[in-house]
């Protein structure tokens, strides 16, 4: 009987050690959940970088405020945010949401229901009519393409192959620098895109010009499927493959062109809208979720398109 039941604890994934029974798998969850729980709670502490420059300015503010890193001296970093600084509305949000996160993280201070009433307070002077003009919209603004293909036609292969990818693929710079050689299957004109805001990879179209441009670039400076598309240049000439940050991306970008990453992206969504592709369409190529959000924010109706109809003058 003794036997029968040692044989059963071994199926089970339990041994027998010193007369003792040590349920083996038993430990070994326990050890995985403890792990998981563990990696969860990194994640959760993680401060996304695209917070990090509303952070740096807060904490800037309280260096020459001369004031310690607190909730009082957040308000208040928050309020002369509107009353001196006139920040956008989204803008302000955007640091709201920023430093909440930050302040969770490292002095694990969550928003009471006391603060969450402070925070609303402040938000309500946006309501005065003096800044009912800082909760305008206005976005970056598309370009006229064929100006923009004519700046992009002259400039050396490597900026050349780079602006034409970001104008194909309406990139957000995020997306931009994450690429490698290896996303792309040019023979299928298809480049695989990290939307970091959806956490999933997605096919965009390139051009077949755009194609040609991309393979020039690889040939001439040898780049293997490992490197970052974009990589940089050092300052004794060399190419690095390495990912650069998105701050550097839009300041090249703004060097060789004159605009900027999200200058790019309306231009292809205002260029294929006038072409007559639907929401649906534009945004298989753009990679929106939401057709709403790209209805709201980048298909405002063109300017050509205004004055096309109220040209009275014949």
């Amino acid at each position: 009987m003794r036997e029968k039941n040692i044989n059963i604890l071994k199926r089970s994934g339990s041994v027998i050690k010193n007369g003792n029974v040590v349920f083996t798998r038993d430990f070994e969850n326990r050890k995985r959940h403890a792990e998981q729980e563990q990696k969860l709670k990194e994640v959760e502490k993680r401060i996304p970088p695209g917070y990090r420059s509303e952070i740096r300015m807060y904490q800037k503010y309280c260096k020459e405020t001369r004031q310690l890193e607190t909730i009082e001296s957040l308000m208040d970093f928050l309020f002369v945010s509107i009353t001196e600084e006139a920040v956008k509305k989204n803008t302000w949000e955007k640091r709201v949401v920023a430093l909440r996160k930050y302040f969770s993280v490292t002095y694990d201070i969550s928003f009471d229901e006391e603060i969450r009433k402070t925070v609303a307070n402040i938000r309500k002077l946006y309501q005065e009519d003096d800044r009912k003009r800082l909760k305008k919209e206005t976005g970056k603004l598309p370009v006229d393409l064929d100006e923009l293909l004519n700046i992009i036609d002259i400039l050396d292969t490597r900026a050349k192959a780079i602006c034409l990818v970001n104008l194909d693929t309406a990139n957000r710079p995020n997306e931009m620098v994450n690429l490698k050689i290896q996303d792309f299957q040019l023979d299928g004109r298809i480049v695989n895109v990290f939307l970091q805001k959806q956490d999933k990879w997605h096919n965009k179209r390139l051009q077949p010009g755009t194609v040609r441009a991309v393979q020039e670039y690889i040939k001439e400076y040898g780049l293997q499927p490992q490197d970052y598309f974009i990589g940089r240049r050092s300052k004794g000439g060399n190419f690095e493959g390495v990912k650069i940050s998105e701050t550097a991306y839009r300041k090249q970008l703004k060097k060789w062109t004159g605009y900027t990453p999200y200058n790019f992206r309306k231009t292809m969504v205002a260029f294929m809208h006038s072409a007559g592709a639907d929401l649906s369409t534009i945004a298989k190529q753009t990679g929106h979720r939401s057709l709403e959000t790209l209805d709201k924010h980048y298909l405002n109706v063109a300017d050509a398109t205004v004055d096309k109809f109220m040209d009275y003058k014949k």
